[in-house]
């Protein structure tokens, strides 16, 4: 709780300080109010297939960021292509 003041400008202080948090409790997205700090925007991956000099877009992390015609390759391949791109 806090504490009063019997000084005019710790009153003026704690006024605005108290202002200032409401308008900020009111701007801030309500999923962002329980305390957990937000990103200002999503998370950008890059999503191209690891496999050198291939276009196409991967499958994402779940399939080890290689594209579809790159996993039909045996896992040994896939395994020194993802070493040579990291």
């Amino acid at each position: 709780m806090a504490r009063r003041s019997s000084h005019p400008f710790g009153a003026l202080a704690e006024r605005f300080a108290q202002i200032f948090a409401e308008r900020v409790w009111v701007a801030l997205p309500k999923k962002g109010r329980n305390g957990v700090a937000r990103k200002a925007g999503s998370l950008k991956r890059d999503m191209s297939c690891r496999y050198p000099s291939c276009k196409n877009r991967s499958k994402g992390p779940r399939f080890r960021f290689l594209c579809e015609e790159h996993l039909k390759l045996p896992k040994k391949k896939q395994d020194e292509v993802l070493a040579k791109w990291a």
